[in-house]
């Protein structure tokens, strides 16, 4: 907006003698407005009170402490992989055995094909594997269902035969206030 008024003061000065001095008076107050707006910002720069983005994976609250939590203390049941590619599904069933409360965890996803004639000596080779970070709040000890899309990139591979899809937990993490982990030694 200052831009488009300094180039209309700018023009009007140039272009018509007898409104000049409008001309330049405005582009001196737009200059001294442009001078105290970069002055205030410097400013502002070291003020403790400017409020902090929240970034991705960072507790939201200075009161809380990320961990990780080990694989066997979390458990998915009933895994299950439907749709047709745009986009699977994958329901199931996670349980927080934790004493934290589990914000996310990391499955790695596999579909095999499994045909006669297949290369591989377990019958079945890979169409495709990929790992899936779902995020998810449950309190420690308890369990809830989940519905998470999975997008592949690119086309989903065609089964020859029947279709097999394997999971596998890789990693979960967890949230805990500092209060708990400072009573806990952590």
């Amino acid at each position: 907006m200052y831009w488009i008024l300094a180039t209309i003061f700018i023009v009007v000065a140039l272009a018509v003698p007898r409104l000049r001095p409008v001309g330049v008076i405005g582009c001196v107050l737009l200059g001294a407005m442009l001078t105290w707006a970069v002055v205030q910002r410097l400013r502002g720069a070291n003020d403790d009170a400017q409020p902090t983005l929240q970034q991705r994976g960072r507790p939201r609250s200075p009161a809380t402490l990320m961990q990780a939590i080990a694989p066997e203390q979390v458990v998915v049941d009933n895994l299950q992989l439907t749709g047709g590619g745009a986009p699977f599904e994958l329901r199931g069933r996670i349980e927080n055995k934790s004493d934290v409360l589990l914000k996310s965890v990391t499955l790695l996803v596999m579909r095999r094909d499994c045909y006669p004639g297949a290369l591989d000596p377990t019958g079945c080779a890979v169409l495709w594997q990929d790992r899936h970070w779902i995020s998810i709040a449950i309190p420690p000890g308890q369990a809830r269902d989940f519905s998470s899309s999975i997008w592949m990139r690119g086309a989903a591979p065609g089964a020859r035969g029947k279709v097999q899809d394997s999971f596998a937990l890789v990693a979960a993490s967890g949230e805990m206030s500092i209060s708990d982990a400072a009573a806990e030694g952590r």
